[in-house]
């Protein structure tokens, strides 16, 4: 098995090749921190980043760490990610 360092190496190289194909490829998701973008690729399974991005608007204003969601009841976390689809899925 390949060590870290030469995963990384080749992670760059991957990385590189991707730029050189697609250098304006970007993200519709609208997102500040990584705990933000976590959420907001998880609620983007089967579903339009235009949809997330308007749940999320009011999603991260509500939760802005990892307790913040584990705090809420499930119930009320399914009403707020509802409009994304499959929200129980996505709230377990």
């Amino acid at each position: 098995m390949a060590g870290l360092s030469e995963r990384r190496a080749r992670a760059v190289v991957i990385l590189d090749r991707l730029h050189a194909q697609h250098p304006d490829a970007s993200i519709e998701l609208k997102w500040s921190t990584p705990l933000e973008l976590l959420v907001a690729t998880i609620l983007s399974a089967q579903c339009t980043d235009v949809r997330v991005n308007m749940v999320t608007a009011d999603l991260f204003r509500r939760f802005r760490r990892p307790e913040d969601y584990l705090a809420v009841p499930a119930e009320e976390l399914e009403q707020a990610i509802m409009p994304t689809g499959f929200f129980r899925q996505k709230t377990a």
